[in-house]
This record gives C-alpha cells, structure tokens and sequence, in this order.
C-alpha cells in the first residue's frame, strides 16, 4: 500500500457535531478466510484519501482516491465489502457514481455510473448499504446494495459482478429496483439478515419495508418522536430498533407483524440517555444557561447508536446482540441488552446507560462495531482506534 501519512493529516480537522450526519466515513471487518484479523478502512474527503488500520491500532497504509479516468476523488462513504479485499465508495465530485476500489491494488477497478430506466434517468448517490446485514463479511464477487439517493428522496438497489475490471458501467438502475418519493425525505437506512428495510425520515420517523419496491407504503410507521433522524440501526433478526437523533436515541421492541402490510398496533418506544450524574461528570452537562438558551442549547449531540456486532459471526445462528453503543464527544456510553429490555418490559420511559470516557485525545468522530465486543472509533485528529466493551 501507499506510504503512512502523518497523524496530524490522518483524519479531517472538522469537528464531530459536525460530521456525525455522514455516518459512513469509517468501515472494517473481518480480513481473509479465516475472519480472525481485523482492518478498518477511514475515509478523508479533505485529503482525497483512503487509510487503513489493523486490529491493534497500526496505520498499514492509505490509496489515493480516484475514479477510472484518475481524476482525485472526495470520498464520501466507505462499505468494506467481500472480506475488506474491496472498498465501495462514494464521491461527493461524483456524486451519480460508486466506485469499487481494489484494496491491494489501490486503484478503483469499477465505476459504477448509475442512472434510471426510465424518464429523469439522472440520479445521485446519497448512501449504501449491504442488502442483508453483514453480508459484507462474505467472501463474495457479486454486490449487492441498498442506497438512498436524489437527497434522500430515492431508494434504491444496486446489483453488480465485481469481477468486471477497469472499466466505466453505466449502471441501470431498473424500473423495478428503485422508487422516488415526494411526501418524505429519508436520512438513513438499516437492514436485518432477511434483507428487511427500516429507513430513517427527516421528520423523526421510522418507516419498516418488507420490500421497498413492491409498494410506496410501509408496513408500519413510527412516528411522534422529533427529527431528523441521524442514523438508525436493527438486530439481525428484526427483533430490536435504535434510531439516534442529533438529540435523542430512541429504541423499541418489534414483532413480525410489524415488517408486515396489514393493521397492528405499533410498538411502544422508549427513550435511551445518560444520567444528569454522567453529563455532570464528563463535562457534557450545560451550566449557568438562562432558560432561554437551556432550550436552544444541545448539551448531548449523539453519535449513531448500534447493536454490537455479535451476530457478525456467521458460525454462530443462535447469536444476539448484547449492546447498543453510541457517544458523545469522549465519552462512549452503553446499553446492555438484558437489563434494557426489563426496563421497556416494565414500560419505563427512560433507560440510562454506562458511561465512561475511552480517549484522552478529543471526540469521536465515527463509530462502527465489527466482530463481537469490538468497536472501531475514529478520534478526531487522530487515528482509528480498536475498542473493547
């Protein structure tokens, strides 16, 4: 790989409250077959480049980032794909398009132009995601992805064969494989094993897809909460939902009926937080606020929350998720599973998690758990750094 770049220039100097609406800056993974190595991929747009990390920490190297023609690239997303032996990619120079970067090589081998098969073809790429939750960690040559696009008023999916090399597709986008919506702005996305859909809304909502494309209408909206929704995030099964907010994390309980079209009762949503002794302590807490500014003023603006990456194991099918882990500046607070669901069962509003402070070296710019009690975090101004919770 190229050669390191000096910490100082490893990571944009923009501030975290800032840059936590681009949640996908940071990925990783299992590395190889035997899945027993990990490596984390951070993306600069400032600096057009891409840097890789092993699992202890260790700066491996970084590719300049540019499409097929060579033209240097503002990466806007990274998704590890196929055992981190491919980068995904998107550029906010370009935006219509997804390149497909051999990591060894460094060099994009596929530039995916897309557009629709049908009138006002031109479309841009907000964000993708796998269509199946960790499926990324498959040794695989075909991709398969979920997006948003035109400024989250399109979802889409997107198929392609990795092994075509070194060359420019236009990637058409089938009449059937996408829908535009007027009436909503989505913001996010998540997906379970089953290639269930739960999209994020600028309004605060939640809206759960069996399948996007065959209908307009969700099997169910959560609505009621305040927005826009940052990030959201779903168990493998279906089961638990986390969606963040720049000032709020919401969770709730679900059951098959609700991935389902037809009438039920929607499930009942609980607010997760950090104490007032927390924020007091770890300085997050605002002071000396007239009541005026204390409602203006957001003294937690919170990173994407997410399930633990335990069901990542694809030995393990009896495997569930153990934590949802979010931050705020330093400070990562958790939610264990267990002792959250006796709270929601016991219809309490609120349930505070664990805090405690995880770097000496500023705020946490992403997050992204991979491979069980692993979270890789990237520190602004600094380097990716390897957690265990």
């Amino acid at each position: 790989m190229a050669t390191s770049q000096p910490a100082s220039q490893r990571v944009d100097s923009q501030p975290a409250s800032q840059r936590a609406m681009s949640t996908n800056g940071l990925d990783g993974g299992p590395r190889g077959t035997s899945g027993s190595e990990i490596m984390s991929a951070l993306g600069s747009s400032r600096k057009q480049r891409i840097f890789f990390f092993t699992g202890d920490d260790k700066e491996i190297g970084s590719h300049a980032v540019k499409d097929i023609m060579g033209d240097a690239q503002s990466v806007d997303s990274v998704v590890a794909w196929s055992q981190c032996r491919e980068m995904l990619l998107t550029s906010a120079d370009k935006r219509q398009s997804v390149l497909v970067m051999d990591t060894e090589r460094g060099v994009t081998k596929s530039e995916l132009s897309l557009r629709r098969e049908r009138k006002n073809w031109n479309m841009t790429v907000d964000s993708i995601a796998p269509m199946q939750k960790w499926e990324q960690y498959n040794r695989s040559d075909e991709i398969h992805l979920y997006g948003l696009g035109d400024n989250g008023r399109t979802v889409f999916h997107l198929h392609h064969d990795s092994r075509i090399r070194d060359n420019v597709e236009e990637h058409v986008i089938a009449a059937d494989s996408c829908r535009k919506y007027k009436s909503y702005i989505f913001t996010s996305q998540a997906q379970t094993k089953a290639g269930f859909l739960a999209l994020g809304r600028s309004d605060g909502a939640i809206a759960l897809y069996d399948y996007v494309m065959k209908s307009e209408n969700a099997s169910c909206v959560l609505d009621g909460q305040p927005g826009p929704v940052n990030a959201v995030d779903v168990s493998a099964d279906g089961r638990w939902l986390v969606w963040t907010t720049p000032d709020f994390v919401f969770f709730t309980v679900l059951e098959q009926t609700h991935w389902s079209k037809g009438k039920k009762e929607k499930p009942r949503i609980m607010r997760l937080d950090i104490s007032d002794a927390d924020q007091a302590k770890f300085g997050l807490a605002a002071v000396n606020l007239s009541a005026e500014e204390e409602e203006d003023d957001l003294t937690v603006n919170w990173l994407p929350a997410r399930f633990d990456a335990g069901t990542a194991d694809l030995m393990a099918a009896d495997t569930v998720e153990r934590e949802i882990i979010s931050y705020v500046k330093d400070v990562q607070v958790r939610w264990p599973l267990k002792q959250l669901l006796k709270a929601y069962d016991a219809e309490e509003a609120t349930y505070f998690g664990l805090a405690k402070s995880v770097t000496d070296n500023g705020s946490v710019a992403f997050h992204r758990p991979v491979l069980g009690d692993v979270d890789l975090v990237a520190l602004s101004g600094e380097i990716v750094k390897t957690l265990k919770f």
